[in-house]
Order: structure tokens, then sequence, then C-alpha cells
């Protein structure tokens, strides 16, 4: 892809909207947990129906992220996003209406297992298409802490859906949830399309023809991904491996912690639990992109500073987990949860960054294929979580073995992984 590198402006302008998109994606995919409990209620579910319905999301999520990488590697990340979120968009907004064609409990499970799945798939299509435009479109200086501030939108949107959500629930019912997030989808999507892709892909071939030699932004057709090199690499499997680690900890906190606190202190109210611990990852996430930044610009590798951002990642979020375990009271609680997901966030500028590293002219297709593998603890996770719940109530045992998977990660990333270009 032969593109030119964002103008100051630009990049403001795209970093924020690219932000505020991954603000809404989360938001429209965090509609469900947070609602899990009402919902659960009201279609008369057990812990495996909800772990069921919640870790199901996972199977779709695993299934686009290579071919969402390749087409924004191939036709532009920008294109790809704004489709995506008008169908995932639509698809949030209809689902109180859909879930309501059913009136027996195993149809509604059922098709609910069907829509969250191919609500999955396309929200999927976000994070490669995010990160093939960031890998073209900004320098080299400048990428982790772009990278960071974009995806720190990630924790705002759980912040957005655990305060304006939680009020929903509370005075509008759980339907409001998904209503209000799936139209603010839309209305991002169609604002984005029309404010901001200003170049007419389709004039590019004309130019071709016309035998223009120096073209803005002009797309050419890339060479085969030489996936069989990275297959061959240590480095490549460290990433993936950590990447399963991070998100193993990252999915099990984000569709649990709500049941946790609703279970475990009652009497507390829904908008403290569900903002509290997000809200202070929207900061760190960012600051891990400066760290990252401020270690490469004084001599240090980019090894060193993806390896040294995963150790503060495990590190803090294997005492934190711990730590919640034998926790009491819900300040302690609170406090150990927050703790867990601001030192979870640091691992932006860690192994989520490293495919820009390892692969930068085929960024998008390789964090797909990371996403991939970042996308089987969801399910596993979440469902085996789920089944422990069930049968044994135990929340230290599912802390505890998150804590083993996250220094498990840490470990194989500091043995084997790197920071340098591979193909």
């Amino acid at each position: 892809m032969v593109t030119e590198l964002w103008s100051r402006r630009e990049k403001n302008l795209w970093t924020l909207a690219l932000f505020v998109g991954t603000v809404l994606n989360f938001a429209a995919r965090n509609s469900f947990p947070l609602s899990a409990v009402e919902i659960s209620k009201e279609l008369n579910w057990d812990k495996r129906d909800t772990g069921l319905v919640l870790s199901c999301f996972y199977w779709g999520y695993a299934s686009t992220q290579i071919l969402s990488g390749w087409l924004s590697d191939k036709y532009g990340g920008d294109q790809v996003v704004t489709m995506a979120t008008f169908i995932w968009g639509a698809l949030t907004l209809l689902m109180p209406l859909l879930v309501y064609l059913f009136e027996i409990k195993s149809q509604q499970l059922r098709f609910l297992v069907c829509f969250r799945i191919l609500f999955a798939a396309t929200q999927a299509f976000h994070y490669p298409a995010v990160a093939s435009i960031l890998s073209t479109k900004v320098s080299d200086n400048s990428k982790s802490r772009t990278y960071s501030t974009v995806m720190s939108g990630t924790s705002a949107g759980n912040v957005l859906s655990g305060s304006v959500g939680s009020l929903l629930l509370m005075h509008y019912g759980w339907h409001s949830v998904f209503y209000t997030f799936g139209f603010l989808s839309l209305a991002w999507a169609l604002v984005v399309r029309l404010y901001l892709m200003k170049v007419n892909r389709s004039e590019i071939p004309l130019a071709h023809v016309n035998g223009a030699k120096d073209i803005k932004k002009s797309i050419t057709p890339k060479k085969t991904i030489p996936w069989g090199v990275l297959f061959r690499h240590p480095a490549f499997w460290a990433m993936i491996f950590g990447r399963f680690c991070l998100n193993y900890v990252f999915h099990l906190l984000f569709s649990w912690l709500p049941t946790y606190f609703t279970e475990k202190f009652p009497d507390q109210k829904g908008y403290v639990f569900n903002v509290i611990p997000w809200l202070l990852c929207v900061p760190s996430s960012i600051l891990s992109g400066y760290i990252a930044d401020y270690i490469i610009s004084y001599g240090y590798s980019v090894t060193v500073a993806r390896k040294c951002l995963h150790t503060l990642e495990c590190g803090g979020v294997v005492m934190c987990l711990l730590a919640i375990s034998y926790s009491h009271d819900f300040s302690t609680a609170i406090f150990f949860a927050t703790s867990a997901l601001v030192f979870q966030s640091f691992g932006l500028a860690g192994v989520f960054a490293n495919p820009q590293d390892i692969a930068p002219d085929f960024t998008g297709a390789v964090f797909g294929l990371m996403n991939t593998a970042g996308a089987i603890p969801g399910f596993i996770g979440v469902y085996v979580a789920g089944h422990i719940l069930e049968y044994s109530h135990s929340w230290p045992f599912v802390y505890m073995t998150t804590a083993c998977v996250s220094f498990t990660g840490w470990l194989i990333f500091m043995v084997f992984g790197s920071g340098e270009k591979i193909i």
C-alpha cells in the first residue's frame, strides 16, 4: 500500500474519531454483560445458561479477525471499520426486539447464541482495521502513544456503558441500554464516512490508467503474506501466546466482574462497580504508549520497551488477582479489581502493539491472527468460569486460575518475545 502519513491535523481528527469508535464498540459489546443479571432473571436462566450466552460472543469474534486484517490491508481500514459498524450497530439496536420472537426458553437460548455469534463476527472487524490504519498513517516515533490513545477507548467504552448504561438499566430497563448504544454507533459510522473519508477510492484505478506516477494515498496490491516465515519464528508464537494470556484475564474480568459484585455486594450501586474499575484504565492506557515511546527515545530497543510494559502488566495483574480472591469487603474488592484492570491496560503498549513491530507491512492481517488467538480464552475461560461458579460457587478459584495464566504468558513472552521486524 503506497500511502502518505497523516498531517498533524489529520492525525488529531482521526485519533479522536477512532477513539470514539472504540468507545462505542466496547459500550455496545458490554451491553449484554452489563444487563446479564436482569436478562437472566427475566428469561429464567441459570449460571450455565448465562455463561453460554456470554461466552458464545467469542466464537464469532474469533471467526473474522484474519479476514478483517486482510481486507483492511488491501482496501483500507477506514472502509472496513465503518461498514462493520453499520452492521453491528444495527444488530445492537434490534436485539431487544428480536429476543421476544421466541417464547420457549430453549428457543430463546439458541437464537441468542446465534445472534451473539453474528454480532461478534462483525464487531471483530474493528481492531484489525484500526491497527491497519495506524500502521500506515502514523510515523514510527509516535505510533505507540497514538495506538494506546485510540485503544484506551476500550476502557472508556466500559466507563460509558458502566455509567450511562447502569443508569439506563436502573431507570428504563435493559432494553434501553441496547437502543442507546446501537443508535450512537450507527451515528458514528455515518459521520466518519461523510466527514472524514475524503478519498474517493473509485477514482484511483482511472488515475493509474491515465499514467499518473505519483498518486497520493494510492493503493497497490500487496505481496503475499509470508506466513511461513512468521510461523517458524519463536517471537511470533510468543506474541500469540502472550496475547492469549492477556485476553484470558481481560475477558474473564470484562464478562464476570458485574456478576461478581452484584452477588457478593448486592447492596452496592451498579454504576459504582461498573465505572470505577474502568475509569482509571483510560489514563493508564494512554500513559502506556508514552512510556513505551519514552523508553525507545532513550536509545533502548523496541524489544526492551515491549517487555517492560508486559512485565508491568502481568506482575500487577497477578498480585491483584490473588488479593481479590481473599477480599471480604466492598472497598477492598473494588480497589484490587480496579488495580488489576489498570495494570492490565499497560499491555496496550506491550504485546498488543507487537504486530506493528514484527510485521509493519502486514499489521492488519497479523493483528487479526493474533486477535483470533486472543478470542479463544473468551469462550473457553468465560464458559468454564460459569461452570465453576455453578457447581462450586468459588470466586477465589476462578481468580487464582486466571493469575496462573497471566504469569505463564509473562514468562513465555519474556523468554521468546521480540520487537524486531520479522517480515
